[in-house]
């Protein structure tokens, strides 16, 4: 199975949102590059992981998502929130989400509700003992970066993920 580029890359960005607590005329736009993670050997025989523009992409392939956010206004954009989804037909590489200084959060449920990252899930024993256990990657619907600070006009800031296409 082949997936084209162009669908990931609008899966991705037409959902990115951002939510900002601020007075006067900040200006958030947010872009998304997709890589795919590709490992060759050189000529020493030692590998190497470099990333490279998707065109296709095949089940098994790592992507990396980074999504910049620039603030294109003229006054600081304060608490602002980057929310995403985890693009369908792949599964998010959960020890792979770049926290860039910001609190993370992430949804199990379709952004329905937030949870601390990375995620639990209660686990019921058959005593009736709960414990909670790590959330299974292919759980996660969704991520939000809450960015700290103020973000300047004219600065960015950048967050990043993995995901392997099912």
């Amino acid at each position: 199975m082949k997936i084209r580029y162009a669908f990931l890359a609008a899966a991705l960005g037409a959902a990115a949102t951002v939510a900002l607590a601020t007075a006067g005329s900040p200006r958030l736009e947010v872009h998304v590059r997709v890589e795919r993670e590709v490992v060759k050997d050189d000529p020493s025989g030692r590998r190497i992981v470099h990333r490279e523009p998707v065109g296709v992409a095949t089940p098994g392939d790592t992507l990396v998502y980074t999504l910049e956010a620039r603030n294109a206004g003229d006054a600081n954009a304060v608490g602002a929130n980057l929310d995403d989804p985890i693009p369908e037909g792949t599964t998010l590489v959960v020890d792979s989400v770049d926290r860039a200084g910001a609190s993370l959060s992430a949804s199990l449920d379709g952004a329905k509700t937030w949870v601390a990252f990375p995620a639990t899930l209660e686990r019921r024993a058959d005593d009736g003992t709960v414990t909670r256990v790590p959330a299974p990657a292919e759980a996660y619907t969704h991520l939000r970066w809450s960015l700290p600070g103020a973000i300047a006009p004219g600065e960015s800031r950048n967050v990043s993920f993995k995901v392997r296409i099912r």
